[in-house]
């Protein structure tokens, strides 16, 4: 199983440049969807699949299990930074 680590990702900015990241209201969603890719990109790694085959079952189980680990293991242990 390949696993990202969290500095491999830090954001939309880490995939297009601080100085690119899209501000203001009309680019919300934008930066939204940016945004969206970095979990998916390690649900994929864990799961071993094509983003495409991705189920919302699969994706949501996946948000679960990061909550408990950070509920369980504390903020470094989980993926996500929130």
């Amino acid at each position: 199983m390949r696993v990202l680590e969290k500095s491999q990702y830090s954001g939309p900015a880490a995939d297009f440049g601080s100085s690119n990241l899209m501000l203001g209201k009309e680019n919300f969603f934008t930066n939204l969807v940016i945004a969206s890719l970095r979990p998916l990109r390690q649900i994929v790694a864990e799961a071993e699949r094509a983003i495409e085959q991705l189920t919302l079952k699969q994706v949501v189980a996946w948000f679960v299990k990061d909550g408990k680990i950070r509920t369980q293991q504390g903020v470094d242990a989980a993926f996500l930074d929130l």
